[in-house]
């Protein structure tokens, strides 16, 4: 996945000690010699050089100034060595799927326990284990991670243990960490993507906090959130879908918002083109056009 400077200095602010694989940067290095990176040692470098060890931001951002790179393909990220992250391709409709999902029963977590240890996680709440299960083989398919399933109160909760993942996912997609509802939107990345990408989105969404029920005999959807203004946000690109629903309403006694219809029009719309399709015939990032990196 492609990086700006910009946004790889916004990471490096975090007070984390990001690191990076990138072929091209190990590329760059044999241009250098070792002497021109202390503290770090004449080893470090020569397993730099071989992408065979993550690359600290400061060397990067030295190289970048220097030879003038706006902007960087980045293969993994890792904290001060760690476990190493795969970065999927942000056009991948499974990734647009799964922010769907984070943002409607999903958060960011960041605990600290003392003074140098924090815990960084994504928490998503299921209805039951399968589905939790089945997104926790997706995360691994994306990332290269594990995941560990929960028993909550009545669901189950599936968490993906990663500071550099959550630290991407709040700077670059604009998920809070911490309670969201407040201050959620839809990425950009969605909001600029193509219609495909909106439609993942839109089913990791609906499938998270959204329902068809009957009411009266009529069948109807609804999506419900506790923030109206992000409802607003999924009203507009599910317009522009051509599934078109009225403002989102205020329902005091649930203390929540509201996106509903039970136009059988709009309705067995929304069937068609979000709850039955099929990700998986899409997921290529070759059959995507380029976007324009963050």
């Amino acid at each position: 996945m492609e990086f700006t400077k910009s946004f790889l200095k916004s990471l490096s602010d975090s007070g984390e000690d990001i690191c990076i694989y990138s072929e091209k940067i190990s590329n760059k290095l044999r241009d250098y010699k070792s002497k021109c990176f202390k503290p770090f040692s004449r080893t470090s470098y020569y397993f730099w050089i071989k992408n065979k060890r993550p690359i600290p931001l400061k060397v990067v951002f030295k190289i970048m100034n220097e030879k003038k790179l706006n902007k960087l393909f980045i293969n993994s990220f890792s904290v001060r060595g760690g476990n190493r992250i795969k970065i999927s391709e942000d056009r991948d409709l499974r990734f647009c799927y799964l922010l769907g999902l984070i943002l409607g029963d999903g958060c960011l977590i960041h605990r600290k326990r003392g003074i140098k240890k924090n815990t960084y996680l994504i928490k998503i709440t299921f209805r039951n284990l399968k589905d939790a299960k089945r997104i926790g083989k997706l995360i691994e398919k994306l990332f290269e991670l594990n995941s560990s399933i929960y028993l909550g109160r009545g669901c189950f909760d599936l968490c993906i243990y990663s500071k550099p993942l959550v630290l991407i996912l709040n700077k670059k997609y604009e998920i809070p960490i911490g309670k969201k509802y407040g201050f959620i939107c839809v990425p950009k990345l969605i909001f600029n993507g193509k219609n495909n990408m909106k439609k993942a989105f839109l089913k990791g969404l609906f499938e998270s906090d959204g329902n068809i029920y009957l009411h009266r005999g009529r069948k109807c959807v609804q999506l419900r959130q506790k923030s109206g203004s992000f409802l607003e946000q999924v009203r507009v690109i599910a317009h522009e879908l051509n599934i078109c629903f009225r403002n989102p309403y205020y329902d005091k006694a649930n203390n929540s918002w509201v996106l509903w219809s039970s136009k059988k029009q709009l309705v067995d719309s929304f069937i068609s083109k979000i709850i039955d399709f099929k990700i998986e015939n899409y997921a290529s990032v070759t059959q995507l056009d380029r976007v324009r990196p963050f």
